[in-house]
């Protein structure tokens, strides 16, 4: 058995069915986490209807269904509705083998694309499609087509719309672009693809957090059912009152009264009433009964008027103020702290010591070494003692930064701020005691009350209302101390001073009655006693409903904690241990070698978060510096490039590369490393799709796929803004400024076939196109120029001088002739401003189609006589023919 199926085999059986369930995810994310749930809760005693059988993980599933998704390509994306301002019904689509560059000018509608590749990919950074945001009225959803292609399998297309999850077709390609790239610089990345054995527990981690949040919500429901007290007409001293008091969030749940227990004190027979009945007509022969329901009467609104104040008097304008003291009090502490950590022990190997985490692992180690008896409670570290963490004994520098250590600890600052967090915390917790009773209860103890005379009704349903504000001033204030921008108000207390001295008139009245007889004490505890088993028969199901909800509030707790991540991330820590991080490390060191990032001095780190494996590439450095703040713009971007490159071979992956200008920052020399290391991936098998809107980057990339032995093939494609709007798609086309001769001729004689030949030649429609026209025609005689007459030696965006292609360099007079006389035509009639006196008439379409033939004919006839002087100069680079006899 594998290591993971040994953890697996020491789990309980729910947590093995959530292994599995991560390793097959066959339901989908939250039918798998709500199926945890169920599991956990069952396995800690609560029930659910139905069976919910449990599966024992075998690794054996993680192997299912490998192979075929890193075979998926992405043919197209489009057409796209309602995306930005791009032209509906266009399809941007993607070369299978090879390279696909996809050039587009600032403003084109470029990223319009890059986005909603990124929103259908696997991204790092989330983003949200959108419509037109100038638009008039509010556009519909964003909808996105896409076309894949599994292995031999036809292609299918599939529609994708805004707000629903990625799909899945695509999750193994990853993107990047600048807001990406800017994760790898400013914080820890998240390992993308990683084994079966790791990317299970990454998900087991997830499905435990959503379980977790599922079983935390249940609990919350019923604390927020059962929060209010209850039980304020029961007295304190009989039995059913004290059942009913136990019926608290407070109680621990072994503390709470059995069910049995409570159906039995709820029995209510006829002779129990007909005894109450006895008792109640004896005590009411005398004065003292109406004195004692006025006395009940008067407790009752006196329990809530006082319930009521405690709260107000916790939330007091004093009390606020106090509020901001401890908030205030715990800021400057925490300041002072870090100050002295800094001053104290910042110097330390370790930049991070003095932080919370290395606290608490320094106080564990020397808890530990107390306990061993190797060293003594209280006393200092000296030379030979054994270090708490690795045992071996301590020379002089490692006692004196140990006894440090010590000194930080136990400093006043840090005291200090551990006070002023308790103050915090005890006020927080204070708060939360504070018994709030619903309105809802407040009505129902005021019953009488109530009944008595209809402004007391009036009070009772103030009161009532009263209490639901103190619960939510009670909730601001603790926002507040937990660190929210809230500005707690102070509560109406109107409504309770009158509720106070009302119950003050009810008692008054009964000390007038019950000085007029006296009453037998322990016939009014015998009648108090049958009186609250009456109300608790009939409130029974209540109860014991209550009681059944707070005991699985209770357990769901226990779900929670059992559903901490941290097992989860420590055997995920070393499963990654044994199958990534040597190879990833090895993997980001020869990718920043390859772009040239050997001169920084880099650290590799790791950690796990909930399930979840991340990597950082640091400055290697005693300090924390921030990378941002070290690296220029250009090492920063070619840092990310190299993490992304890296990450994308953990596990081997094949899935397709997507990016959007990675070469932003980035010198010639680096550009150059990016197409090649670009190239290179599609030279593994990989898809590798590029949006770029440097002419500078797209020629290496083109130039890199033409250099590669064998020849990588490439797929250019153009985004451009026309007259027919933004995000106009043409496949297998190259922006202008690239096109060679060739490709400039079959533009140009397209337009001259576009130009209608009824368009009259003095309107200024013909005017534009033919203007167009000649300025088209005469950067063509300069490519041709650079290109055929100078046997491209020197070429723009090329970086070397091609000194063997001289030998095809044969100019003479008539050559001169031709071009100098052609670009003269094509300059006076492509758009310069020419003297009054010296208007030239508007050619017409034979005049523009002799002027692109000389172009034509003055190629051949210079290719040919190109080629003769070639093939006479290679006799100059061959030795004379020896004679012989």
């Amino acid at each position: 058995m594998g290591r993971l199926q040994d953890w697996s085999a020491q789990q309980p059986e729910w947590v093995q069915d959530a292994l599995h369930r991560a390793a097959t995810s066959s339901d989908g994310f939250e039918a798998d986490a709500e199926a945890i749930a169920i599991r956990v809760q069952v396995a800690h005693g609560i029930t659910s209807p139905g069976d919910h059988p449990c599966t024992a993980f075998d690794e054996s599933c993680l192997t299912k269904g490998e192979g075929g998704a890193e075979t998926t390509l992405l043919c197209s994306i489009g057409p796209l509705a309602h995306v930005d301002r791009l032209e509906p019904g266009q399809t941007l689509k993607f070369a299978l083998d090879g390279v696909t560059i996809v050039f587009g000018e600032n403003g084109s509608g470029k990223s319009g694309y890059a986005r909603a590749a990124r929103r259908l990919c696997n991204s790092r950074v989330p983003v949200t499609l959108q419509g037109n945001v100038f638009a008039a009225n509010q556009e519909a959803t964003p909808v996105v087509a896409f076309t894949v292609k599994d292995g031999d399998e036809e292609p299918r297309t599939l529609t994708w719309t805004e707000g629903e999850p990625a799909p899945p077709e695509l999750g193994h390609m990853t993107f990047l672009d600048t807001a990406n790239a800017r994760v790898y610089v400013e914080d820890k990345a998240e390992i993308l693809f990683l084994p079966p054995q790791v990317q299970c527990l990454t998900r087991l981690g997830q499905l435990y957090v959503e379980a977790a949040r599922i079983c935390q919500e249940r609990a919350d429901g019923i604390s927020r059912t059962f929060n209010s007290p209850i039980g304020v007409q029961f007295d304190a001293t009989t039995t059913a009152g004290r059942l009913v008091a136990s019926l608290a969030l407070t109680t621990a749940l072994d503390k709470l009264p059995s069910e049995d227990l409570m159906r039995e004190i709820g029995q209510w027979t006829e002779a129990d009433a007909i005894k109450l009945a006895d008792i109640r007509l004896q005590i009411a022969q005398g004065p003292a009964a109406q004195a004692r329901k006025l006395r009940r009467i008067g407790q009752a609104a006196k329990s809530v008027a006082d319930n009521a104040i405690s709260v107000i008097e916790a939330l007091t304008a004093e009390q606020i103020q106090a509020d901001g003291e401890l908030l205030r009090g715990l800021a400057q502490a925490q300041e002072t702290a870090e100050a002295l950590a800094a001053h104290q022990i910042g110097g330390q190997p370790i930049a991070a010591t003095g932080s919370l985490a290395w606290r608490q692992l320094f106080e564990f180690a020397r808890q530990f070494a107390v306990e061993a008896d190797v060293i003594s409670e209280d006393g200092a570290f000296e030379i030979n003692d054994p270090c708490p963490l690795c045992q071996r004994p301590l020379d002089e520098a490692a006692r004196d930064r140990l006894n440090a250590f010590d000194a930080f600890i136990e400093a006043q600052a840090t005291a200090a701020v551990d006070h002023a967090k308790e103050q915090v915390g005890n006020r927080i917790g204070a708060l939360r005691a504070l018994a709030i009773e619903s309105p809802a209860q407040v009505l129902q103890t005021l019953t009488e009350f109530g009944e008595c005379e209809e402004r007391y009704g009036e009070l009772a349903l103030a009161a009532a209302n009263s209490m639901k504000s103190l619960d939510e001033h009670r909730s601001m204030a603790i926002s507040r101390l937990e660190g929210n921008d809230v500005a707690p108000s102070l509560p109406d207390a109107s409504p309770i001073d009158s509720l106070k001295a009302a119950a003050d008139e009810f008692f008054s009245r009964a000390a007038e009655l019950e000085r007029l007889g006296n009453i037998d004490p322990a016939l009014i505890q015998f009648e108090q006693e049958l009186r609250d088993r009456e109300a608790f028969a009939g409130s029974l199901e209540a109860l014991v409903a209550r009681r059944n909800g707070l005991a699985d509030r209770h357990r769901y707790l226990a779900c929670v904690a059992a559903l901490n991540t941290r097992p989860v991330s420590t055997i995920a820590t070393a499963l990654r241990g044994e199958l990534v991080t040597p190879a990833l490390r090895e993997r980001i060191e020869r990718e920043c070698e390859t772009l040239g990032l050997g001169h920084i001095p880099l650290r590799f780190t790791e950690a796990s978060q909930a399930g979840k494996s991340f990597f950082d590439m640091g400055l290697d450095s005693t300090r924390r510096p921030k990378k941002s703040m070290v690296l220029s713009e250009g090492e920063q971007r070619a840092l990310a490039i190299a993490c992304f490159l890296a990450d994308c071979h953990v596990n081997n992956s094949k899935g397709a590369i997507i990016v959007d200008d990675p070469v932003t920052s980035l010198d010639h020399q680096r550009i150059r490393r990016v197409a090649h290391r670009f190239v290179e991936e599609a030279g593994r098998g990989r898809q590798v799709i590029i949006f770029t809107h440097n002419l500078l980057f797209y020629q290496e990339v083109l130039r890199a796929c033409a250099d590669r032995n064998p020849q990588m093939p490439a797929l250019p494609c153009l985004i451009q803004q026309s007259a027919q709007g933004f995000g106009v798609v043409s496949v297998n086309d190259q922006p202008w400024i690239a096109k060679k001769v060739r490709d400039r001729v079959r533009a140009l004689e397209e337009q001259l076939s576009a130009i209608p030949d009824d368009l009259p030649r003095d309107g200024e429609a013909y005017r534009n196109l033919a203007k167009q026209f000649y300025t088209d025609l005469r950067e063509t005689w300069e490519r041709g120029v650079e290109e055929v007459v100078l046997g491209g030696v020197v070429e723009r965006f090329g970086p070397d001088v091609k000194t063997q292609s001289l030998k095809m360099v044969s100019i003479d007079d008539e050559d001169y002739r031709t071009i100098f006389f052609a670009m003269k035509r094509a300059s006076e009639r492509s758009g310069h401003d020419q003297a009054a006196a010296r208007q030239i008439d508007v050619p017409d379409k034979k005049q523009l189609q002799a002027d692109l033939f000389e172009f034509q004919g003055f190629l051949a006839n210079y290719r040919r006589k190109s080629q003769a002087v070639s093939e006479r100069r290679r006799e100059v680079e061959r030795p004379p023919q020896a004679r012989v006899a």
